[in-house]
Parts: structure tokens; sequence; C-alpha cells
């Protein structure tokens, strides 16, 4: 991350402007996991109504790099200080433009909602804590020397993407999306072997309750 020489002002604005936000409505469905999130554009809508009037503006940057597309954000302050944060870069796993355009808009709605103080995802840890729901958010603690992820196991997580999508009648896209989100890996290739093995055992959990509702649905 790099900053402006000062940034006193625009750390005043952005305190003022996390006090007074108005946190929008999650009105964006996730289709495999019954949950809500707030869209890109009611993100940016929410930071609008309240980010000019504190001399706050926020810049963008598209980058492309290898097989990864990404964003870089930039916060401003009308008095010339400046909050640059450090690329957040995903990989393509499709190399299409639906692919590509999945992946910016993901990077821009995750880096603005952090950036801005914005919950744009539904908390769920109180659930993953107990043990009420499947859990993969604490798993991305690595060891010094984490074990390695063959390539089967890899092969499997996507085949098994693939499976529960067509059961369900979407598109793995966005399962594999909701999966790296909630195991905090960039890629899947990227992750710990534990990661890995935590997204399997989700995943089986997840594809056995829906051929469970698909078979009920064909009795």
């Amino acid at each position: 991350m790099r900053t402006s020489e000062t940034i006193t002002e625009l750390s005043k604005a952005l305190a003022e402007f996390q006090e007074s936000v108005e946190q929008p409505t999650k009105s964006a469905n996730n289709p495999f996991f019954k949950s809500k999130y707030v869209p890109l554009e009611n993100v940016i809508a929410a930071i609008k109504k309240k980010a000019h009037k504190l001399g706050l503006s926020y810049i963008q940057i598209p980058l492309n790099e290898e097989n990864k597309v990404g964003i870089k954000t930039i916060i401003s302050h009308s008095s010339g200080e400046y909050i640059e944060f450090d690329p957040f870069l995903l990989p393509v796993d499709k190399n299409t433009a639906q692919g590509a355009g999945s992946a910016l808009t993901y990077a821009r709605r995750y880096t603005l909602s952090a950036a801005f103080g914005i919950a744009s995802d539904e908390d769920d840890d109180g659930n993953a804590a107990s043990g009420n729901t499947p859990s993969i958010q604490n798993t991305n603690k690595k060891s010094a020397q984490p074990a390695k992820v063959t390539k089967e196991k890899i092969a499997k997580v996507h085949a098994m993407f693939k499976e529960y999508a067509d059961i369900k009648g979407g598109n793995e896209d966005e399962i594999k999306e909701y999966m790296k989100e909630k195991a905090d890996v960039r890629s899947i290739s990227d992750a710990t072997l534990v990661q890995v093995n935590n997204i399997i055992k989700t995943m089986q959990e997840l594809i056995a309750k829906a051929k469970e509702g698909q078979k009920a649905n064909d009795e």
C-alpha cells in the first residue's frame, strides 16, 4: 500500500464516512448457498451518497497479469491526500470475456467494500463456529511448510463444482467464486491441502443434499 506524505485529512474524512454511511441492503441472491450479498452497483451507490460531501473520491484501475485480472483501488481526498491499495488479482479459470468480467466485478466489489467499510456479504461466523453449517472460514492459516495439493485433488474440486452446478441447474463459476471467497483463497490451485480438503468435504455435503432434493422432486 502507498500513501501521500500525510493522510490526516483523508483519515478524518474516512472516519466520518464510516460513522455516517448507511449500509446497503443485501439484495442479490447466491443461488447455491441461499445467502445474500450487496451487488456492486449498491456498494457504489452507498459510497457516492456520502463520499462527495466529505471530499472523498476513488478510482479503480483494471489490471491484467498473465492469467489473472484484478483491480488497483485508490482513495483520494480533496486535500490532495491519497491511499493507493495493493493490487487485488484473481485467476481467470476460464479464458473467456465472461470469466474475466466476473472476476473483475468481484474484485471491484470486494476491494471497494473493504476500503470504505461496507459490509457486502452475510456474516456466517456464528453458525460456522457452532457447527450448524459446513465451515471453511478458519482454514486460511498456512503452516511454515504447507502440504502440497495434488493435481488429482484440484481436478476433483472442479469436478464437484460442475456436478453441483449440473444438479442445481446453475453456473459452476458462481459456486467456485463463492467457495474461493469462503476459503479465503485467490485460486483453488493456490490453496493449502487443509483448505482443499475442507472445500471437498463441504462440496460432498452440498452435493448429497442436492441429490436428496432432486430425488424428492422426481418422486
